[in-house]
């Protein structure tokens, strides 16, 4: 990229507002990602009550062998496999000459914050905040009736009702509110006088805590399309960053000036038995991501598609090749698409296709999610 280099400019560089990371405090970190790429969470069910039986009919004939609490069940343990699949990495160079001629503005270590905080951080919280809401999507956690300065607490109040209905603590709830729907709950005559966060708005202008909920606003671009609000509780998620490592080389061979790197490792889990403490408002319901990797098959003409994460249990996989993509929004219903049974599976494209996109289907075989690749062929 051409680059002005200094004549009569000012040594002031005129950066971009950035703002901090929003998803800070949302995400849980109760399960430890150091050393490995996949934990798995086993989860155990309970037991059904029984009425206990005090003189069983046939107590006389077998007085030991009957069991008067009712007969006993096998708990089996299901399994959450949790795969980290985000490797990022960025790499550019800042060449010496650059440098001084543009009065010193392109320092290294400057460039490296910028970037951290320009696009590392937004890219995390737009990942985060997109698994939460696709989550709830695909579980029905969701409201879609347009927000309004009328019925915005009324909203906010039905997602507090859910979590609670679904036991999730009162105390930690964070809600994360585009501004327009912040804005709404402000002018919303039932949540000014009757909350005490409204109360404080009339003095302040501030929202902070709503019912005992941390709300906090969040740029329109770090959330869904159309999302105006996520309740959770970090006891729902899990949000590892396994690595951060970022690196400033001074002179590496080659290169007379500096080569900056860095690469991230992350991901972003919603747990089995607590996602009821998601829920979600916003205009439509959102896609989730699917991560989908294609590899030449040993057979030629051949591909080999893997897909992550695992689909939702019900759900069901399809996937389509071709020269362009398919607009596939939530809630669709595919044609001609073809099923793919489990990640990992070998397919045979028609040779002039490029591309593959993937599809995940719930109970009633409508879009709840979509992933996009490009086709490596045997």
């Amino acid at each position: 990229m051409a680059m002005n280099l200094a004549a009569k400019f000012s040594d002031k560089v005129d950066e971009r507002f950035t703002r901090e990371s929003f998803s800070e405090g949302v995400l849980g970190n109760a399960y430890d990602f150091n050393g490995v790429k996949t934990v798995t969470v086993y989860s155990v069910p309970t037991a059904p009550m029984n009425d206990y039986t005090r003189h069983p009919s046939d107590y006389t004939n077998n007085p030991i062998q009957i069991n008067r609490y009712g007969a006993a069940i096998d708990l089996q343990a299901s399994t959450q496999i949790m795969e980290l699949t985000k490797d990022r990495s960025f790499s550019f160079v800042i060449d010496r000459g650059d440098l001084n001629q543009s009065m010193m503005v392109m320092e290294a270590n400057k460039a490296l914050s910028r970037q951290i905080n320009e696009v590392i951080i937004p890219e995390f919280d737009t990942y985060a905040f997109n698994t939460l809401a696709a989550k709830a999507t695909a579980l029905g956690n969701i409201n879609t009736t347009a927000a309004t300065k009328s019925n915005a607490y009324e909203l906010f109040l039905q997602g507090q009702e859910f979590l609670g209905d679904h036991m999730a603590p009162d105390d930690g709830r964070i809600a994360l509110c585009s501004y327009r729907f912040a804005n709404l709950l402000k002018q919303d005559p039932s949540f000014v006088l009757a909350s005490e966060a409204g109360m404080q708005i009339k003095h302040k202008g501030d929202i902070g805590m709503v019912d005992g909920v941390t709300v906090r606003a969040v740029p329109s671009s770090r959330l869904p399309n159309g999302c105006s609000c996520i309740i959770t509780h970090p006891y729902a998620t899990v949000g590892p960053k396994q690595l951060q490592d970022y690196k400033i080389h001074d002179n590496p061979v080659g290169v007379s000036g500096y080569v900056v790197e860095g690469r991230m490792i992350y991901d972003v889990f919603v747990l089995n038995n607590k996602a009821n403490g998601i829920w979600y408002i916003g205009e439509s319901g959102v896609l989730r991501t699917l991560q989908v990797v294609t590899s030449p098959s040993v057979t030629s003409g051949k591909s080999v598609v893997t897909v992550q994460p695992e689909k939702d249990s019900g759900h069901t996989w399809v996937y389509k090749t071709g020269t362009s993509l398919t607009t596939v929004a939530y809630g669709d219903t595919l044609t001609g698409w073809t099923a793919m049974a489990t990640s990992g599976t070998e397919i045979t494209p028609t040779s002039s296709h490029t591309i593959i996109q993937v599809a995940e289907l719930d109970a009633d075989s409508k879009v709840v999610g979509v992933g996009t690749a490009v086709l490596n062929i045997g």
